[in-house]
């Protein structure tokens, strides 16, 4: 097989009027409409988020030397029509796994043909996902390539993979290659399978009839080992037809060994191995999801920085780019797929399970993927049996695809200890946001530790956490919803400590890795964007909680001076915090040249410098390592505040409702739940499920109930206070506590 990139001389153009089902360019559209576009290629900007068809097409010069000609689409987002000719040769639904057409044989003797790919991400309620806090941005965002073989091949149409699939795993001492092929030859033709080493060492070899599987053992393999060393083998298929080569596939593989513990957490390889993960969407500023290369290698280099051991590539299948590079560097992986509002629609469900299909079978072959996600927050809307089956359909799935891999999910905190939801997969996650949606920041303490006590056999974990952050935005004493840097920095110090000291938790991701387009949000003062990011859209600024994670994980010598953006002061005296994996680090005033005080690292990746005296103007400080060994770099970082008569107000947003999160609407907790009887704190499914519930509700509540009761997408999973809260716009006339006090009347049994 050979492989040509397809990305120039493509021309575009937008077809308001049109759809995808029928789709057509239309006589009044001319050439002036038509720009030129070189792939990968969107069609989003912040000023004008199109949700519609659109086409694009290229001249394709045939060779006569071609036999069998294949259009690959790494990703078209999200509905696609391919036509060549005016003959439609393929379509696909789903915006992320590869898929594949055929040239038919009809156009094959032409000197050109003329391509037109028809791509809409208008909305879909049959496409997952139909929700989700990211934007569905449209395009052809990843390569095209064509790929050009001889009569007998491999199966590239074989659910987009290169018709090679290859479950590795290990068998004692051994590793254990289970291999099926799907190939387009005819009988008696055989496929001989050899696994090199590192070395380019034959370690294994095998053959086979073609469309049989076949299954070997390569002896006392080296092991992909993480982060220890991601040993990758390579395993070469070669179809014989009459004892010649007619075609060849080579794919990396590793053999490891994974294993969920609910008391004791993760192993990898029989040892041990906590979660220290980042959490990362597919796109980059400017470029939107159309990331190069150059894009995604900036990403890599940050999270090699910071020190992660782990990658939930979130929420769908990611570029093969992506996956590559976690094998090559080590990381343990959590691929999902865009399952994140599952309703009763079969179509809906079974597109999703197609979008499984592919995610497993396009990337089986990686050591690096550990977890299969089959769902997000789909109890975000409710928590109902339909649900459960259709979960159970998934996994049962992924099980009989993959027997080598832990079948995760992941709910938020709504979903009750003993619901179903936490019962069906191998593994569960929790995405929490104790200290920025709800509660405050030590409930994580008690949360994981009640799940524990109730499900003490499911392995758990923190799947999200994280709280939004404008870098240009702080505070001397940092709140909930102040969006400032401050904020973020003290709540990651707050939360993983916690987390850290759980033995029996499998670990956590941080939500997120880097900023991302969501083309709902409007807040923090940035449009479009969830700045949960420890690193800014643009990669350009690493916030300072950063830092904190890359002393809590990293093994390279640092130190960083927090909030050198908060650089205007009004105070006599400040605190001075740093961020540093070194025990012991000096502060000095007067450019470094005047030594001030020294102070250990508090355990917890921190050294605070307490009541630090300003003077008037620029006041240039230094903190430096103690007691370095000899031979190691010198390490050193400076940071200049200016002292200033009067507060800086740039540094704050004047209606961010800071420190007013709804549960402190409330005195007590106490004031809220009555034991027994519905409240404030029970969903809004629960609600719904009540006769009574729900009449009071919608005689304090109208517009919000009307809304739930037509299904307009408000998530039921939610408590009824954030629901409220999300639309106290339509509800002015009446008080939180009166509501929850009539709630408070109604028994739920």
């Amino acid at each position: 097989m050979n492989k040509i990139l397809l990305n120039h001389g493509w021309e575009f153009s937008k077809l308001s009027d049109g759809d995808i089902l029928n789709p057509y360019i239309p006589e009044t559209l001319s050439e002036k409409d038509y720009c030129k576009v070189t792939l990968p290629h969107t069609w989003y900007t912040d000023e004008n988020q199109y949700r519609g068809l659109t086409v694009y097409r290229k001249i394709l010069m045939v060779s006569k030397d071609w036999e069998k000609v294949f259009l690959e689409f790494e990703g078209a987002d999200q509905y696609c029509k391919v036509f060549v000719n005016d003959i439609l040769i393929g379509e696909h639904q789903g915006a992320y796994s590869c898929f594949r057409v055929e040239l038919p044989d009809c156009v094959m003797s032409e000197e050109e043909v003329c391509l037109e790919v028809y791509v809409s991400n208008a909305e879909n309620q049959k496409i997952s996902p139909i929700f989700g806090d990211f934007t569905i941005f449209g395009g052809l965002y990843r390569n095209v390539n064509l790929l050009i073989t001889g009569k007998e091949h491999f199966d590239y149409l074989y659910y987009g993979t290169n018709g090679v699939i290859a479950r590795a795993s290990l068998e004692g001492e051994n590793g254990l290659l289970e291999i099926d092929s799907h190939v387009i030859a005819p009988d008696g033709a055989i496929i001989c399978y050899d696994v090199f080493d590192e070395d380019g060492t034959i370690a294994a070899q095998a053959s086979g009839p073609v469309n049989e599987s076949v299954r070997f053992q390569v002896p006392h393999p080296y092991l992909w080992n993480g982060k220890g060393k991601g040993i990758l083998y390579t395993l070469r298929a070669s179809l014989c037809v009459n004892g010649k080569t007619v075609d060849e596939v080579c794919e990396k593989i590793g053999f490891r060994s994974i294993k969920m513990d609910g008391q004791t957490g993760f192993y990898l390889n029989g040892q041990k191995e906590k979660i220290r993960g980042v959490s990362m969407h597919q796109d980059f500023a400017e470029v939107f999801s159309a990331m190069t290369a150059k894009h995604k290698e900036v990403n890599f280099k940050l999270i090699h920085e910071i020190g992660a051991n782990a990658i939930r590539l979130s929420h769908y299948q990611h570029p093969q780019y992506n996956y590559d590079r976690c094998d090559q560097e080590g990381y343990i992986v959590w691929a999902e797929i865009p399952m994140l509002k599952m309703t009763e629609d079969r179509d809906l469900f079974e597109n999703a399970k197609q979008q499984l299909t592919e995610l497993i079978l396009q990337n089986i072959h990686h050591p690096s993927i550990c977890f299969w996600g089959i769902q997000n927050e789909i109890g975000m809307f409710k928590d109902a049996p339909y649900m459960h089956d259709m979960c159970r359909e998934l996994y049962s799935h992924a099980r009989e695809l993959d027997h080598t891999r832990l079948i995760t999910g992941a709910n938020l905190y709504t979903v009750k200890y003993e619901s179903e939801l936490n019962k069906i997969t191998d593994m569960v996650g929790y995405n929490i946001y104790f200290g920025w949606y709800y509660g405050e920041m030590n409930d994580y303490d008690s949360f994981l530790d009640q799940f524990h006590a109730a499900c003490p056999q499911t392995p758990i974990g923190v799947s999200e956490y994280g709280v939004d952050t404008n870098p240009s935005l702080h505070s001397e004493q940092p709140t909930v919803r102040d969006y400032s840097e401050e904020y973020q920095a003290l709540y990651s110090e707050t939360v993983y400590r916690i987390f850290d000291s759980k033995e029996y938790l499998w670990g956590s991701f941080v939500w997120n890795m880097f900023d991302f387009s969501s083309f709902r949000r409007n807040e923090g003062g940035m449009k479009y964007i969830n700045q949960k990011g420890l690193v800014t859209y643009d990669r350009k600024i690493k916030k300072d909680a950063f830092y904190y994670y890359k002393a809590m994980w990293s093994e390279e010598s640092f130190i960083h001076i927090c909030s050198k953006r908060f650089s205007k002061r009004a105070e006599d005296l400040i605190d001075i915090k740093v961020y540093t994996n070194q025990d012991e680090v000096a502060l000095f005033g007067n450019d470094g040249k005047d030594f001030i005080c020294s102070a250990h690292n508090n355990g917890n990746g921190t050294v605070i410098f307490q009541n630090i005296a300003l003077l008037p103007g620029k006041n240039c400080f230094v903190v430096k390592r103690v007691k370095a060994e000899e031979g190691t770099d010198y390490i050193e970082d400076c940071v200049t505040f200016e002292r200033v008569d009067e507060k800086e107000m740039s540094y704050q947003l004047p209606d961010s409702g800071a420190g007013k999160a709804v549960r402190n609407w409330f005195l007590k907790e106490d004031d809220i739940v009555r034991e027994g009887y519905f409240s404030l704190k029970d969903s809004a499914y629960d609600i719904t499920q009540n006769q009574d519930a729900m009449k009071v509700f919608s005689r304090f509540a109208p517009a919000t109930a009307e809304k739930i009761l037509k299904d307009e997408g408000i998530p039921l999973g939610l408590s009824l206070m954030s629901i409220v809260d999300r639309d106290k716009d339509n509800n002015p006339d009446f008080k939180m506590e009166d509501l929850n006090h009539a709630l408070n009347q109604i028994k739920k049994y």
